[in-house]
């Protein structure tokens, strides 16, 4: 007879379910979905198979992955602990089926490991989570790797659809699904990964590499080591790809971005970005990069100085008109307030950063090697092009490297000043007054209060006020614990200095 082991997850588990729950920004049933794929993935599947009933209320989620052992399938089950160092992989132990007691009546787990072979039955009841482990036997699973089963409450089973699960997967894992654009993760799993729904492969067709001009292939490097590559581009016709950059770890799309700019057309650009290390500035729901997060951070800024060199060789940039005022003076009155105001004094700052100073008896720069000038930014930060071969590009058509002038130089440190610039731009198509993209504050001259201000001679302060929003804005997006009274008490300790000055 099979051994087998009774156990309850901890203390009012109802209540700890929810929170977990409440930490996606989107439905349970979907986060779900997310997690048990994530799961897969870490355990290095090769083959992920999704089955779903909607007649027998059951969908399950099964991998030919590496399988857990006898600890590790016991300490799944338990709230408190995890399987996973933090940074190597995309997913939590357990995290999906714990997600999936929210609207389960059962959740069978199996799995087969070199070392053990199990399975066990969990379901929530009252404020407690019960669980029965079976050793030395699995019910379905014939192979190494684990298999997930959720037994739907009513409501679930009626969410839930083949198109609801591929839209999923469309959304959060689309280079692991894109025919093109999943070769490019031969390096992180082992083989070409297959995801199958009810027997069939999900694959997005056409590939965004088919439909997209204007491409250019970029790295990204930290210390002269290449820990990011990926590709812009502007689709060349209509298709359900969703707009935006995708920054994506280990094949999770976690965020879709223009990195702060307001580019021309930009429901035409796509692109992909695959960045493995930032895994350890990944927020819980695995949908958003953690706000402050020097990683990513720095990223940010090196792929938004990508982007922006992109956009402006494809004139999707949209320039700055020219000034109507002379800003400098307003300009050094704000950044002159920003000092001392503690909670904004980072926007205006000594820098002590690396330059390529020219210098004959220094090292011939080549591409991705030191920092290069990005015409169109002011910090002018790249770290190079990189160009990415794809299943089906032909030989010789991928982008050139630009090599930059070839110029020797030595990296010397130099001290710049930061601090925030005003731009102007028309942009009747948008309804904001003004926007930031890190470094500069661009007020838009379409927006009507700008004409009203101007008209009646307040648009002093009018630029004012669009500039200390656009900073609150952007600094209470870092804040672990942003509210309403802080945006409040950063505005008027704005004002009060401005009209001390």
């Amino acid at each position: 007879m099979n051994s087998y082991i009774d156990g309850k997850s901890g203390v009012n588990v109802r209540r700890l379910v929810q929170n977990i729950a409440d930490q996606y920004s989107f439905s349970v049933q979907t986060a779900a979905i997310i997690e048990l794929i994530a799961n897969c993935l870490d355990a290095n599947a090769t083959l992920i198979e999704i089955a779903f009933s909607r007649n027998e209320g059951i969908l399950s989620v099964e991998d030919n992955g590496t399988g857990m052992d006898k600890v590790q399938f016991k300490e799944y089950h338990d709230f408190a602990a995890s399987t996973k160092t933090k940074g190597s992989g995309i997913g939590f132990a357990g995290q999906g089926a714990k997600l999936a007691l929210n609207f389960c009546t059962k959740v069978i787990s199996e799995t087969w490991s070199p070392r053990y072979r199990g399975y066990s039955e969990w379901s929530l009841k009252d404020n407690e989570a019960p669980y029965r482990i079976f050793d030395e036997t699995t019910l379905t699973l014939s192979h190494f790797g684990t298999k997930v089963t959720l037994y739907l409450d009513r409501e679930s089973s009626i969410i839930y659809s083949e198109r609801f699960i591929k839209e999923i997967l469309k959304e959060h894992y689309l280079p692991l699904i894109d025919v093109r654009l999943k070769g490019a993760y031969k390096n992180l799993y082992s083989e070409e990964l297959k995801i199958l729904l009810n027997g069939n492969e999900v694959k997005s067709i056409p590939s965004v590499l088919n439909i997209i001009g204007d491409r250019k292939d970029i790295a990204i490097s930290v210390h002269r080591k290449q820990l990011a590559h990926g590709l812009f581009g502007k689709l060349t016709e209509t298709t359900g790809i969703e707009p935006g950059i995708m920054v994506c770890t280990f094949g999770k799309v976690i965020e879709r971005t223009y990195f702060r700019k307001e580019p021309k057309e930009k429901e035409k650009i796509t692109g992909w970005i695959e960045a493995p290390y930032l895994i350890e500035a990944v927020t819980t729901d695995k949908c958003r990069f953690q706000a402050g997060n020097k990683t990513w951070e720095s990223f940010f800024r090196k792929a938004q100085a990508e982007f922006s060199n992109w956009l402006e060789k494809t004139g999707l940039l949209e320039k700055p008109v020219k000034r109507e005022l002379n800003y400098a003076g307003l300009e050094k009155e704000i950044n002159n307030i920003l000092k001392n105001i503690p909670e904004l004094s980072f926007f205006y700052r000594e820098v002590l950063r690396d330059v390529a100073i020219p210098d004959e008896e220094g090292e011939r720069r080549k591409a991705g090697e030191g920092v290069q000038k990005v015409p169109g930014t002011r910090m002018g930060e790249s770290e190079g092009e990189g160009v990415i071969v794809f299943p089906g590009d032909e030989p010789g058509t991928a982008p050139m490297v630009d090599s930059g002038d070839g110029k020797p130089a030595t990296l010397r440190p130099r001290i710049t000043k930061g601090g925030i610039r005003i731009t102007e731009d028309e942009r009747s198509d948008l309804d904001q007054e003004a926007w930031f993209d890190g470094e500069t504050v661009t007020v838009n001259r379409a927006h009507a209060a700008y004409q009203k201000s101007k008209n009646n001679d307040l648009l002093n302060y009018h630029l004012l006020k669009c500039v200390i929003m656009e900073l609150i804005r952007f600094n209470i997006e870092k804040d672990p614990d942003p509210s309403y009274q802080k945006v409040f008490e950063l505005q008027q300790k704005f004002f009060k200095l401005w009209g001390e000055h």
